[in-house]
């Protein structure tokens, strides 16, 4: 068990961080995809992307820090669902808008595989804050329970 833990917590690490990196790379080309997405309204595409791509590289750089993985977890939670709405209204909307997911990769639409691959990414990462959240719930020690009555 904690090596498939080790190893999905490497690999949404890795996930986030190859993300941040591609947009940062391909920024012009992010920037244009997210002013093909619905929810992002006009003109606010330039101001958007950096804190994403700043956002993406934070949560895989805290996925690997200890004292940072829970919250690098729920943000990667967060950041996960918003993209599963942006993607779902684009299908509906927008069905031909490129996703600006994987720039080195391929130029991705939003279709209902890509939804599905971030629900499952969403699991993943909401399934690390859970365990995070557990590991850490350490009872106080005897002489500090002692001392607060």
């Amino acid at each position: 068990m904690r090596t498939a833990r080790a190893l999905s917590l490497l690999f949404l690490a890795a996930l986030f961080l190859y993300a941040g990196l591609d947009k940062a790379f391909h920024y012009g080309g992010f920037v244009k995809a997210l002013a093909g997405y619905v929810v992002v309204p006009a003109g606010l595409e330039r101001h958007l992307a950096l804190p994403v791509i700043l956002t993406e590289l934070l949560v895989g750089v805290g996925l690997l820090v200890r004292a940072w993985r829970s919250a690098a977890a729920l943000v990667a939670a967060v950041l996960l669902s918003a993209f599963i709405v942006a993607l779902a209204v684009n299908r509906q909307f927008a069905p031909g808008a490129e996703c600006g997911c994987w720039f080195t990769v391929t130029l991705g639409k939003a279709t209902g595989t890509h939804i599905f691959q971030n629900l499952i990414l969403l699991g993943l990462a909401v399934t690390v804050w859970l365990e995070e959240r557990r590991t850490a719930q350490v009872p106080l020690a005897p002489s500090l329970e002692r001392s607060s009555s």
